[in-house]
Formats: C-alpha cells, sequence, structure tokens
C-alpha cells in the first residue's frame, strides 16, 4: 500500500499513576528522543501489545494522510 510507514517500538512502560510524575515523563521522554534520534509517540493503552497495535496504526494512517496529500494534483 502506498504511503505505508514502518515503525519501530522500542519501549514500552506503564504510565505512572501520579499525574505529576506523568506529565514529567511526557515531557521528559520527547526531549532525549529529540536530542539522539528522532520522536517519541506516547499511547495510552491497555496493554503493550495493544499500545503497539495502536502506534503502529496510527503510524500507517499518518503515513497514508501524508501521501495523499503530498500525492493531489
Amino acid at each position: 500500500m502506498a504511503g505505508r510507514g514502518d515503525v519501530d517500538i522500542w519501549h514500552v512502560e506503564e504510565a505512572p499513576a501520579d499525574p505529576g510524575e506523568r506529565a514529567d515523563l511526557c515531557a521528559e521522554y520527547p526531549e532525549h528522543a529529540d536530542n539522539a534520534f528522532g520522536s517519541v509517540e506516547i499511547v495510552y493503552a491497555a496493554s503493550p501489545e495493544t499500545a503497539a497495535e495502536q502506534a503502529r496504526r496510527e503510524a500507517s494512517e499518518t503515513s497514508e494522510r501524508i501521501h495523499r496529500e503530498l500525492t493531489r494534483p
């Protein structure tokens, strides 16, 4: 399928229950990734497997949307 994106899942972890700690991590992880290799997408799901599936699905949908926008006449 044209525009399909590949996603590597580097890390999955349980979200902290404390809202402040969760917010800190949501700010910290993208900063570290930006400095190192790219980007971070934070996905909340009921299980690690569901989170990975959701991340791949969202990346594929985004890739397809970008492909459509770039190939419009």
